[in-house]
């Protein structure tokens, strides 16, 4: 665990320059691939460049809402570059919203979007496994093995390297290599599937992965939060594979 990373006089979070670097090694690798997925390059990168702008600000601008008393007595903390006074969920919800509304004006193909930023996705995920395990979040659950590592005090499982060995496997095999690009031509693909089998893929194993977690409550005894919601994101992808494929079904049947 290294939280914070000292050069000179700076002191650096560690999780956040992983997911910076992350996002930017992402962002180069769809650069690469927008050409097949019949999406204009410089639409792409307005989009994601408002997106994370939006994202930055709504964050900040939601997390002074839910503590508007603090803020109202200390205002220059909205401009402050302390991370932790910032919502996720809020900004998140806010970055995709504009992003929606920009494609949306644009004219941005919804599915050939999507499948355009999967390989973006795909290293950003395994960013996320390497930012926790600087950080120590989402810290695995007690255990004496060959492999475990010793976090807040007990040997653990090491579940951030889980996600992170999940998601780099995922990233080549599905992503730079997947195994059915010879047997499928271009297009006979409906647009989304690439993003949607990604989606899913990444979903299962949470849901498997979740297990080995121990730093959120269990639900009904058994599941984790972050295993409910990948349940539902992998339910959700599963359905709209099966509907995507109809629709390209009939599409060629008319």
């Amino acid at each position: 665990m290294l939280p914070i990373l000292n050069i000179g006089p700076l002191a650096i979070q560690t999780a956040g320059l992983i997911l910076l670097a992350g996002l930017w090694m992402g962002l180069s690798l769809a650069e690469k691939k927008y050409p097949k997925f019949a999406v204009q390059p410089a639409a792409v990168n307005n989009l994601v460049f408002i997106g994370l702008v939006a994202m930055l600000i709504g964050g900040r601008i939601a997390f002074a809402m839910a503590n508007l008393s603090a803020f109202i007595k200390s205002p220059g903390s909205l401009i402050s570059l302390n991370p932790s006074l910032w919502d996720l969920p809020g900004g998140v919800l806010i970055g995709l919203t504009v992003s929606a509304g920009y494609a949306y004006r644009h004219n941005v193909p919804f599915w050939s979007l999507l499948d355009a930023l999967t390989p973006g996705l795909a290293v950003l995920l395994i960013a996320a496994g390497l930012a926790n395990l600087a950080s120590g979040n989402a810290y695995g659950a007690p255990a004496h093995l060959p492999w475990s590592i010793y976090l807040w005090g007990d040997w653990r499982h090491p579940s951030q390297v889980y996600e992170t060995l999940a998601a780099a496997l995922i990233l080549f095999l599905k992503v730079l290599f997947p195994l059915s690009r010879n047997t499928r031509k271009p297009e006979s693909v409906p647009a989304g599937l690439f993003f949607l089998e990604f989606g899913a893929w990444s979903a299962a194993a949470l849901v498997f992965l979740g297990a080995f977690r121990a730093d959120e409550t269990l639900i009904a005894g058994q599941l984790r939060a972050v295993q409910v919601g990948a349940w539902i994101i992998l339910s959700a992808c599963l359905f709209l594979l099966g509907r995507r494929k109809k629709q390209a079904a009939a599409q060629v049947g008319s």
